[in-house]
């Protein structure tokens, strides 16, 4: 039972390892971006900017616009004028047609009158109202002499005033002074008769003008409309090409500005940083200075990036070396622990050396969980789903930590329960005891409760504790690595804050919900959401001999298994060695590769048995390493194994860190054990490997040779 003065050594460890895993002084935060150098304006443009280019070319859009309606409206208005023109003169010479024809036909008229005054056959003489007629027969001749018709018919249409002014002088002279002019009747009706044709011709000559002028007028007319028409389509024709030069223009200034944007943008959300700037940097505008800038700030941020990925290696190189060269004394001291366990201590020294177990166990769980997360991240974890008895967990838990709480007076109890699970039981196993090493870390008083609940087809396994709980800005920040909560309370010591960021990537591994309820000073609970299977037949008596391990007792004897020992460390290869003697095993060692090929070499000489068992170092030197050992002793041994004996089975030791050596160390097949070793763990292994090869030998020796091949394909 580890004691808690002891226990309290541990600090100088974690502060250590902490130390190492913290990231570099200068990855947290980066410094403001230098301001990006000026670019040197080119001498053959002149720049302007975005703005400025699109306001130039909205002016002279503007001025094209303003001066197709200018022309458009000057032309129109000529021909309003032209149009106004020709219509007044037509317009003059109709209202003179007009006036002729009604004039020409009130001189017939009045002759008509005058020559019914004037009939002879009565005698009736009425010189008032003859003088009247013959003076509105003067001022309407008066009147057409100064009316003047266009084209061809004024002079057709003077000459027929001239006569009817000759035949009406005539006419007055007949009627006011017949006798002087000797005129009878018969002669002043031939006059009246005369003047009635020359008005009626010219009646018909004005109806002709005017039906010419009216026929002119409405061909004028029509021609002038079509002219407008053509105007207004002409202008229709100009507004809608001004309208597409406006879109063009638009459409090229947006294609132009929006491609360099888009490519702006990709080059910001572009993850890799440093790349060259591709947006054409030929305008000198706005958005090349933001290019600019933009590459000048990912220059910055590319650097600080290649700064902040070398310290994260360098960091991962140093807690793969410090894992490594810190489990080797461990793994070391625990051998030799193990074997001065076996060795017949009187009682005090029994207490000595459990108390030196117990400092012992502490400093291997830290390096257990810097070794779980490294499996973590070397992503070497794959989980296998199957359906697991929830009472395995919690028996193994409580076997594990009721100790534990023993020692610091915490009560810890365990909620049995039937029900099953499908989940993988190696990390789930994992998860739930970094979830209840973490509740016993932080709790002083009080207890650790582990139960089970029902909902619906989930099962809910909660880790429920007394401690100093959490406060809820708190909840994301401590599933974070690295960090605790509780160092403002200076508990910072007691782990590395490393436990709560495994049960984070185990359960995204597993796919399984972990939530947090806590009051501060009070106490939290961590529930995990897993899905109920259902039981298995034989049901809850299959978990009777589930994860049971040896007891602390004495180990059964391995004798007749030989095994090869291979490290590089004096110290680990005599402390293994020992350890493997006393439990009756036939041990050979080795230091390098070189080493184990002479030892091999000896044996086929020697005709000695081949090794049952290979047990090495991953990490044997800057040159060497595990498989090379493995190679080594599976390219010696093929060929001189008989075939009535078993290949050796090759278990690989590692306090390694480093993914990429994890990962090669799990392509090999071999059996990967952490360091430090746990004896039972090994004592187990070599048991279940001695039992299977006096198995196998056992069946041989009663199976006649015409099955051996059988035999083999079934092996």
């Amino acid at each position: 039972m580890p004691d808690p003065d002891l226990c309290a050594r541990r600090p100088a460890l974690a502060e250590l390892t902490a130390m190492a895993a913290s990231p570099m002084p200068d990855s947290p935060s980066l410094p403001p971006p230098a301001p990006a150098a000026q670019a040197a304006p080119d001498k053959r443009s002149f720049p302007m900017s975005v703005t400025s280019r699109i306001l130039l070319m909205l002016v002279i859009l503007a001025v094209g616009i303003a001066v197709v309606f200018a022309l458009t409206l000057q032309g129109l208005r000529r021909t309003n004028q032209a149009l106004q023109q020709l219509s007044s003169v037509e317009m003059e010479q109709l209202i003179a047609s007009t006036r002729v024809m009604q004039q020409s036909e009130m001189i017939g008229s009045y002759a008509r009158l005058v020559a019914i005054t004037n009939d002879i056959g009565e005698r009736r003489l009425n010189m008032v109202e003859l003088t009247d007629r013959m003076g509105w027969l003067d001022k309407l001749l008066g009147e057409m002499t100064q009316t003047r018709l266009d084209g061809a018919i004024d002079p057709l249409m003077q000459s027929k005033r001239n006569a009817l002014n000759a035949n009406v002088q005539q006419l007055s002279q007949a009627i006011f002074q017949p006798a002087q002019h000797g005129l009878d009747d018969r002669a002043v009706f031939h006059l009246v008769a005369e003047n009635q044709m020359l008005a009626t011709d010219m009646s018909l000559l004005a109806s002709r003008a005017a039906a010419d002028l009216r026929r002119q007028l409405n061909e004028r007319s029509v021609q002038l409309s079509r002219d407008v028409a053509a105007q207004q389509s002409n202008l229709n024709w100009l507004v809608a090409v001004l309208i597409l030069c406006v879109a063009m223009a638009g459409i090229y200034m947006h294609a132009s500005v929006s491609r360099r944007l888009v490519a702006l943008r990709r080059e910001v959300s572009n993850d890799e940083f440093g790349g060259i700037y591709a947006v054409p940097q030929q305008w000198g505008d706005e958005i090349d200075q933001l290019g600019r800038a933009i590459a000048s700030y990912k220059k910055h941020l590319s650097d600080h990036a290649r700064s902040a990925q070398n310290a994260v290696r360098a960091k991962n190189r140093f807690l793969a070396g410090a894992s490594h060269d810190l489990r080797q004394p461990v793994q070391a001291l625990n051998l030799f622990l193990e074997t001065l366990r076996g060795s017949g201590l009187n009682s005090q020294q029994a207490v000595v050396l459990e108390h030196a177990r117990a400092a012992l166990s502490a400093s291997r769980e830290m390096l257990d969980t810097l070794m779980d997360y490294s499996r973590i991240e070397a992503g070497v974890l794959d989980p296998k789903f199957q359906p697991v008895a929830i009472a395995g967990f919690l028996r193994r838990l409580e076997k594990e930590f009721g100790p534990q709480a023993d020692a610091k007076n915490l009560v810890f109890r365990v909620r049995d329960s039937e029900d099953w699970i499908y989940t993988d039981q190696s990390l789930l196993f994992m998860l739930l005891r970094n979830l209840v090493s973490n509740a016993l870390r932080y709790t002083d008083h009080g207890g650790v409760l582990l139960g089970v609940r029902k909902r619906g087809l989930q099962r809910v396994i909660e880790v429920w504790d007394t401690g100093v709980g959490i406060d809820d800005e708190h909840h994301d920040l401590i599933f974070q690595k690295f960090r605790q909560v509780a160092e403002d309370q200076h508990m910072g010591t007691k782990g590395l804050g490393l436990g709560l960021a495994i049960v984070r990537e185990l359960a995204d591994i597993l796919n399984v919900k972990v939530a947090l309820s806590s009051i501060p000073g009070r106490g939290s609970v961590f529930r995990v959401s897993l899905m109920a299977e259902a039981v298995p037949a034989g049901g809850y008596g299959l978990v009777a001999g589930l994860w049971e391990q040896p007891d602390d007792g004495d180990y059964s004897s391995l004798h007749g298994l030989k095994v090869l020992v291979v490290d590089d460390e004096p110290l680990v290869r005599v402390g293994l060695a020992s350890m493997l003697e006393q439990w009756h095993c036939q041990v050979m060692s080795a230091a390098n590769v070189d080493q184990v090929r002479r030892l091999i070499g000896h044996m086929q000489e020697s005709n000695s048995k081949p090794f049952d068992v290979v047990l090495t170092d991953l990490r044997l030197s800057a040159t060497e390493d595990g498989s090379m050992v493995v190679m080594a002793v599976r390219d010696a041994t093929a060929e001189h194994v008989p075939w009535q004996q078993m290949l050796p089975h090759y278990v690989i030791l590692t306090g390694d860190t480093a993914p990429k050596r994890l990962q090669m160390a799990n392509s090999l097949g071999a059996t990967l054990m952490h360091k430090p070793i746990d004896p039972r763990q090994l004592h187990k292994l070599l048991a279940r490997e001695l039992q299977l090869r006096c198995d196998i030998e056992e069946f041989m020796e009663t199976q006649p040779p015409a099955d051996i091949d059988e035999v083999i394909d079934k092996e």
